[in-house]
């Protein structure tokens, strides 16, 4: 079977409990986040088999990840730096009309000193191979790990995706499109939202029409655009793929948001372990973006869904 390798960041994620303001908890539920980790940990749970490659801290905190990653079936390649801090953020869960925040506490953290791997011992067996613009955002040492990752599965034939994932409370997208454009021309398949590409191309327009030009510019196979539109307490999620030749638009799915955090990293895990068990593109597509609005459902970041819950009837809202 193939695996799915991904390189990324993994946190310890505190969160407020219920709906209290962080200067005013006492205690917070402790969870494990990070984007590459979760799609892996989603990839896992669809059927495939699932490799983290990460640099950690080598304390009990950086342990607790990776203790995580294993326990969710993915097998984890740990670079251990005993001078690094784990990284960590706080999370204030809102409440309508106030919004859930985020504080990053993540600097100098192990994996902003990553230098590499041997990449094409990390790539045996692989079919696939995903980061994110998250990764990139670390710094110059972690956006340059990336590229040469990517270009290492690249140059082995493995299929690359990579999700834009931009965060405006880790970097601007000043900062961010220069590093992301230098990155996009070893990726097979980009997950973006039609923001996310009018930033990348420096232009405005429709979304598709929008990812035909970056299929162009930057040379990606396909891209598929995630959209989310939220309205009160309810998420509704649609995931289009767009390739050269052809649109494949998605359905619309519907859930009611317990925990925001997640969503779109579960769509790319389940795109990714669908695609390397043979679906067809629009069958991928269609249950990244059930993944997306399922993983509203679940506290923490890591997918637990069950393959029943994704074949629910129209008056579920999740629906084949």
């Amino acid at each position: 079977m193939s695996v799915v390798v991904g390189l990324g960041e993994a946190m310890l994620r505190l969160s407020a409990p219920g709906h209290q303001r962080l200067e005013q908890a006492e205690a917070f539920e402790v969870a494990v986040g990070g984007a590459e980790l979760n799609a892996l940990i989603a990839a896992a749970a669809w059927g495939a088999r699932a490799r983290w490659l990460t640099r950690q801290a080598d304390n009990p905190l950086g342990r607790r990840a990776v203790a995580h990653a294993r326990a969710h079936g993915v097998e984890a390649v740990v670079d251990w730096d005993s001078d690094a801090r784990a990284a960590l953020y706080f999370v204030e869960h809102g409440a309508s009309p106030r919004p859930t925040q985020v504080l990053y506490d993540r600097g100098d953290s192990a994996m902003a000193r990553l230098d590499g791997f041997a990449w094409s011992a990390s790539l045996d067996d692989a079919g696939a191979a995903l980061t994110s613009g998250i990764t990139c955002g670390l710094g110059d040492v972690a956006a340059a790990a990336v590229s040469e990752f990517l270009a290492a599965a690249r140059a082995r034939g493995v299929r690359t995706y990579f999700d834009v994932n931009h965060r405006s409370r880790q970097w601007t997208w000043e900062e961010a499109a220069p590093v992301l454009r230098g990155v996009l021309g070893s990726v097979d398949v980009l997950l973006a939202g039609g923001h996310d590409l009018a930033r990348l191309l420096d232009t405005e327009g429709e979304p598709v029409a929008l990812a035909r030009e970056a299929i162009a510019r930057f040379g990606v196979e396909v891209v598929v655009l995630r959209e989310s539109e939220h309205a009160g307490d309810r998420v509704i999620v649609t995931v289009t793929a767009v390739t050269a030749t052809d649109v494949v638009p998605g359905r619309s799915h519907a859930a009611r948001v317990v925990d925001g955090f997640g969503g779109g990293d579960a769509a790319l895990g389940a795109l990714v372990a669908r695609l390397l068990a043979g679906d067809p593109l629009a069958a991928a597509a269609d249950c990244a973006a059930r993944a997306c609005a399922v993983q509203h459902t679940i506290r923490g970041d890591a997918w637990v869904g069950r393959p029943d819950e994704l074949a629910l009837d129209e008056d579920r809202r999740i629906v084949r």
